[in-house]
């Protein structure tokens, strides 16, 4: 993704709703956001001055090569102070009369060169904004994208060992433009690629699936970072990780019960399949009628992290290794069924 298709979504993201791009168009096609753009060689340029006569009275003005997130161009076009404000060298908030005095100070870098009366401004804590007009500003910006990439319910293990290898698979992704939701199909396909493994019971069988699951987690989480990295979610990617998901956790765990059963006609291994089937079912509707249809209660949200994380795969390599699959059965329908009656409780309170 160039600097200045990511500049233009992060302004999009931020509510934006024009955009005034100063300097000649590139010559290849740019992935663009649905706001209307004027081209312009400056901020003097006849072709600029009906833009800015139409400007609010708060106008962001971001160097290109600024690396920043929508939240905090949000809070600097929103802050009280009626000043001009100064977040960075490449990021300024004026007023459309100083537009060319700020597109100035922006191009040259330079505090010193910002209008009269412009004043510093402390953008949140959690901020990012980064100028990558150079190999190390450039490196230094995908340092910190990358390190921003984990979601508010991923659990130690997972920030510690999942994101690491997700990360790198992704660095290797994105150069080659692929959709976050072909990534997300793989992860389904190699899901239930393992829960057939598991059906075929016997211990190889069993820990090629168990190992084969733990990829489709990892790489489940690649579809998101993808998105996140390039603009391209979306409530139909969200969907279908959701459902995805869903639909990984019936094949791998109707698999484990299948393939116990083969080898051992234990019925107590039989319950317990059938019932873990049942309870991802039961969690499937639950998910469906309160996370995908509806926005659920910030409890509900948190509940939901808390069991969509996969770190279980992990458990469920060392049972297949200790020849204790049987255990996960258990505890896995043990979980969906208090996973079930959690979403309810909090859906009533």
């Amino acid at each position: 993704m160039r600097l200045i298709e990511r500049a233009a979504f992060t302004l999009a993201r931020a509510g934006a709703r024009r955009l005034l791009c100063l300097g000649a168009p590139p010559a290849a096609t740019l992935r663009w956001p649905d706001l209307a753009t004027q081209w312009a060689a400056g901020a003097t340029a006849p072709e600029a001055l009906p833009w800015i006569a139409g400007a609010a009275a708060r106008v962001v003005v971001m160097d290109a090569a600024c690396v920043t997130d929508a939240a905090t161009v949000a809070a600097l076009a929103a802050a009280g102070d009626p000043s001009p404000l100064r977040a960075s060298d490449a990021l300024l908030r004026v007023t459309p009369g100083l537009i060319s005095e700020a597109t100035a100070a922006v191009a040259a870098a330079s505090a010193a060169a910002t209008p009269p009366g412009t004043r510093p401004w402390t953008p949140p804590s959690d901020a990012l904004v980064l100028r990558a007009s150079d190999v190390p500003g450039r490196a230094a910006a995908v340092r910190a994208l990358f390190a921003r990439l984990g979601r508010p319910g991923d659990g130690w293990f997972t920030r510690l060992v999942d994101r690491r290898i997700s990360r790198a698979l992704t660095r290797l992704l994105l150069p080659t433009g692929v959709a976050p939701n072909t990534v997300t199909l793989t992860s389904i396909a190699i899901g239930v690629v393992a829960g057939g493994l598991f059906a075929v019971g016997g211990p190889g069988a069993g820990l090629a699936g168990a190992l084969l699951f733990l990829a489709s987690t990892i790489i489940d989480g690649c579809d998101g970072e993808l998105a996140r990295l390039t603009f391209r979610e979306s409530p139909f990617g969200a969907r279908l990780d959701v459902i995805g998901d869903n639909v990984v956790h019936v094949a791998v765990f109707g698999g484990i019960a299948y393939g116990l059963y083969r080898t051992s006609h234990d019925p107590w291994v039989a319950l317990a399949g059938w019932a873990l089937v049942v309870g991802v079912l039961a969690s499937m509707a639950v998910v469906y009628l309160f996370v995908v249809r509806r926005e659920p209660s910030t409890r509900q949200r948190a509940l939901f992290e808390a069991f969509a994380s996969r770190e279980f795969a992990y458990l469920l390599v060392l049972l297949t290794i200790a020849g204790k699959l049987h255990w996960f059965l258990w505890l896995s329908a043990v979980g969906t069924y208090a996973f079930v009656a959690g979403m309810i409780t909090l859906r009533r309170a």
